[in-house]
């Protein structure tokens, strides 16, 4: 991910959050878009709330996202 978005991150957090990255990714049980979105925020320079969190990682089903409710019938 690019650093480009928030204010610089230090060396040694850039690693773990490499290290982090590689291992969600290889964790069958967290989508890699999940993984993407979690890099993303924690990349963003600053201290992310659990709600920014749980939405990274489950982001609600595509047709709550487009405000949609019930199912549609």
């Amino acid at each position: 991910m690019d650093q480009d978005q928030g204010p610089p991150i230090s060396p040694t957090l850039a690693k773990v959050l490499k290290k982090f990255l590689e291992v969600m990714k290889s964790d069958e049980a967290i989508e890699d878009d999940a993984a993407d979105r979690l890099d993303a925020l924690l990349r963003s320079g600053k201290v992310p709330k659990p709600d920014e969190i749980s939405a990274a990682l489950f982001p609600p089903p595509e047709d709550e996202a487009n405000g949609v409710i019930g199912d549609g019938a």
